[in-house]
């Protein structure tokens, strides 16, 4: 202790010892150093924040897109350039229409109050549009499109095919829509939308005209095919478009395979005259999904079953869409796997019962109507396939569908004899309806079995095969025999195109040479 007062004390006296000016000059240096350093310290903070306003000021980067330079050695060279994002007012209006279009959202949607916050957070210098302009801008879209779509049909060297259908609305107006596919020059397939209109009436004449004055907006004469369903006004359709394609000069072969019967409408048709017989128990059915879907309460009580009963799969029960069986036949397959639970329902849900015996059906479904559905089921399902096969608008079809039927024609027969005799009485209706449009083989257009043929996996003689394997002697000798007489028509057609566009080409590249030589001459 006394230690460390000795020291204290000397080092007191030591620093009381110094001259006052040495120690002034002293504190003024530490002064001057620590302001020096301080004001490094100031300097450092500035130029830091001044960077990050420099990063925050930075253009938002897009990527990288790729240009050419020349290099000092005189060699092009390909180099990645950061692509910079600039605020573009009209190309920010234009991708707003084209959201509109393609999400199917209503003009007024521009006028939401989500909307038009979203944007002054996104987008703060961009002004939402009114009503009125954003209407104007996807018509502007649509015919800027439009004509894009017109300098394309008019460089086309393919021929178009035709699909066109009628229906009539809730509001008992009638529409027809009109679509052109077709392969482009780089073997695209390309499907087009080039008509949705109203309409007077479903005359086969009225349906013609309007395909024709479509046509004419578009200048479309070189026309392949036109695949209509089989209503019998489409037959007179057909006929008339064929005299004005003959007109035309566009046709093949006199527009003698002009007419396409849409095999999945054919499909519809066999399997709804094969569901007549069991028709009633489809009802019931049917009737249960809607009780079900009905209310909210009715809802949860199912899903209570549903617990009961220990059935594990996510999904509920669905609604199908009269007029179209493949949705018959997806409800029917979400019925038969909640087929306990709605025993369960029957059994301790009682207004359930009573509710349904109301009904033209006269009751809930029972353990007959569920059997029926299992047996014929897996039949449904070859069709829904087949059907989903030959709907496909995004990848060619055409060299599927005589495969297709004709297996749907082969399973029907299978199916005739099945020891089920609900499952034979609806095959045998079935065959009935499909042979009306493939038993004849008058009525077939010859076309299906030329696509076939030009697969490379398939040749004539695979086509030969499946004629013979589903007609009769007569009958596939026959059909056999057109399909190689219109195969060499065909060949002889363009043959003697190419033959006369070479010959014109020939003829023009002469007459130019001829007029250099005179140009010499002189």
């Amino acid at each position: 202790m006394s230690t460390f007062e000795d020291d204290s004390d000397n080092l007191m006296e030591t620093n009381s010892s110094q001259p006052v000016e040495t120690q002034d000059s002293d504190e003024a240096e530490v002064l001057e150093k620590a302001q020096k350093h301080g004001l490094r310290r100031e300097q450092g903070r500035n130029q830091k924040l001044k960077k990050k306003e420099v990063k925050e000021k930075k253009p938002l980067m897009l990527g990288n897109t790729l240009k050419t330079k020349i290099n000092t050695y005189g060699s092009v060279q390909t180099v990645n350039v950061p692509k910079l994002w600039r605020f573009n007012h009209d190309e920010i209006r234009k991708a707003l229409a084209k959201m509109l279009i393609v999400d199917e959202l209503p003009f007024a949607f521009v006028k939401r109050e989500g909307f038009r916050q979203f944007c002054k957070v996104a987008i703060p210098e961009f002004v939402p549009p009114s009503r009125a302009t954003i209407t104007r801008d996807c018509y502007g879209l649509f015919m800027e499109q439009r004509k894009k779509l017109k300098n394309f049909f008019n460089n086309l060297s393919s021929r178009v095919c035709l699909t066109t259908n009628t229906w009539t609305s809730g509001q008992n107006l009638s529409y027809m829509c009109l679509t052109a596919h077709l392969i482009d020059d780089d073997w695209k397939l390309h499907k087009r939308i080039i008509n949705f209109c109203p309409v007077v009436g479903h005359s086969g004449e009225l349906t013609g005209k309007s395909v024709e004055k479509c046509l004419l907006e578009w200048n479309l004469k070189r026309v392949m095919t036109v695949t209509v369903d089989n209503a019998s006004s489409n037959d007179l359709a057909i006929k008339y478009l064929k005299k004005i394609f003959n007109l035309w000069d566009g046709c093949v072969l006199n527009s003698e395979f002009l007419h396409m019967r849409c095999a999945a409408h054919i499909l519809n048709l066999v399997v709804k005259d094969g569901l007549k017989d069991v028709n009633f128990s489809v009802l019931k059915v049917r009737v249960a999904m809607k009780y079900v879907r009905s209310s909210p309460s009715r809802l949860q009580k199912f899903k209570s079953c549903v617990e009961e009963e220990n059935i594990t799969c996510k999904g509920l029960v669905c609604l199908d869409i009269e007029t179209r069986w493949n949705s018959t036949y997806l409800m029917l397959k979400t019925a038969l796997v909640f087929r306990k639970a709605f025993k369960n329902m029957k059994t301790k849900f009682s207004p359930y019962t009573k509710e349904l015996m109301k009904q033209p059906v006269g009751g809930a479904p029972d353990d007959d109507d569920w059997n029926k559905i299992q047996s014929f089921l897996p039949f449904l399902e070859i069709f829904y396939n087949a059907t989903l096969e030959l709907s496909g608008s995004r990848y060619v079809t055409g060299n599927t569908f005589v495969e297709e039927i004709y297996d749907i024609g082969y399973t029907i027969y299978d199916y005739a004899s099945d020891p089920n005799d609900d499952v034979k009485n609806m095959a045998k209706q079935m065959k009935l309806k499909f042979d009306k449009y493939w038993a004849n083989v008058h009525n077939i257009n010859i076309l299906m079995f030329i696509v076939l043929i030009l697969d490379p996996r398939n040749k004539l003689k695979y086509t030969e095969h499946i004629v013979r394997n589903s007609y009769d002697v007569s009958n596939s000798y026959i059909l056999c025999q057109c399909i190689q007489d219109t195969l060499n028509s065909l060949y002889d057609y363009y043959a003697q195109k190419v033959g006369s566009s070479s010959t014109n080409i020939a003829s023009t590249s002469q007459s130019e040479k001829g007029g250099k030589e005179q140009k010499k001459g002189f």
